[in-house]
C-alpha cells in the first residue's frame, strides 16, 4: 500500500503505523539555489522528491514525507534567487522532524538528500540525534555521491567538468521534467579552481575545501551540461532508486 503522508488523515496514519511491520519513513531534502541559467532553482528538491517517490513504490511499509525544500546553500548566495538556511537551522529542523516522527511511533527514517551541500550538516545531525534518542534509526543517502560510480561508466564530460548544474544534474532533470530544462542556455564552464583540486571524486578524496560559487563560475554552472541527455538521466535515476530501495528493504 502506497502511503504518501500528505494525503492521509491522522487516523489513517495512526492505523497504518499500528498495522505495519517494521514501518519506515522516507524524507526527501533538497535546496533552493541557483543551478546555472538552464535549470530551475528547485532542481535539487525536484530530483530528491522524484527519487523518493520511486523508492516508495519499490518498498514495503514505507511512508513518504513531503520534501524539505530549503537547505544549506550559502556557497551559492552570490547568485539571485538562492535561499539558504544556516547549518544550525537545518540541524534543528531535522531534529524537530525526527522528534515529531518518534512521537508518531516512527523511529526508522531514511533521508534522501538532493543537495551535496547538506551532507555534512545531515551527517553531524544524525550523530547528535542518535546520542539523544538512541531508539531512532536514521540513515541518509546523498544522491550526487550515490550516482558517481554509475556516472563514471557513461559520462561524456571531460575531467574537471563536473560539480554543479552539470552533466549529472541536467541529465536527471531532462528525465524528470524536461520542460524545465532550457538547453539553449546551457553553458559549459570549467571551475576556476587550482588545477590540483576539483569536484572530481579522486580530488575530493585527497582534500576538501571551502568555496564560493561566484569565485569559481560566472554562469553558476560548474561543469558541462551540454553533454547531458535524458537517457543518461534515466540510467542515473534508476541506479539511485534501485540502490536506495535495496538498502531500505534490507533494514
Amino acid at each position: 500500500m502506497i502511503s504518501d503522508v500528505s494525503t492521509l488523515s491522522w487516523t489513517q496514519l495512526n492505523e497504518r503505523v499500528k498495522t505495519a511491520k517494521n514501518p519506515k519513513v522516507l524524507l526527501p531534502i533538497g535546496s533552493f539555489e541557483q543551478h546555472g541559467p538552464h535549470l530551475p532553482l528547485a532542481t535539487d528538491t525536484i530530483i530528491a522528491n522524484h527519487i523518493s517517490q520511486a523508492v516508495l513504490r519499490k518498498t514495503e511499509n514505507c511512508f513518504l514525507m513531503p520534501p524539505l525544500i530549503l537547505g544549506c546553500s550559502v556557497e551559492h548566495m552570490g547568485f539571485p534567487g538562492t535561499i539558504s538556511l544556516q547549518t544550525e537551522t537545518l540541524t534543528n529542523i531535522i531534529l524537530d522532524i525526527m522528534i515529531s516522527l518518534r512521537n508518531s511511533r516512527l523511529t526508522k527514517v531514511f533521508i534522501i538528500n538532493g543537495h551535496g551541500g547538506n551532507r555534512a550538516t545531515i551527517d553531524s545531525t544524525l550523530i547528535k540525534l542518535k546520542h539523544e534518542y538512541s531508539d531512532m534509526e536514521v540513515y541518509s543517502f546523498t544522491i550526487i555521491d550515490l550516482v558517481k560510480k554509475k556516472y563514471g561508466e557513461i559520462r561524456k564530460s571531460a575531467k574537471r567538468f563536473v560539480g554543479h548544474a552539470d552533466e549529472i544534474e541536467t541529465s536527471m532533470m531532462m528525465t524528470i521534467i524536461p520542460e524545465l530544462v532550457n538547453m539553449q542556455k546551457a553553458i559549459a564552464e570549467e571551475p576556476a579552481s587550482p588545477r590540483v583540486i576539483s569536484f572530481e571524486e579522486d580530488d575530493l578524496a585527497k582534500v576538501s575545501f571551502g568555496w564560493k560559487a561566484t569565485d569559481l563560475t560566472k554562469s553558476g554552472t560548474l561543469g558541462d551540461p551540454q553533454t547531458a541527455s535524458s537517457q543518461k538521466g534515466r540510467i542515473l535515476i534508476d541506479y539511485a532508486v534501485e540502490t536506495i530501495s535495496n538498502v531500505v528493504n534490507s533494514l
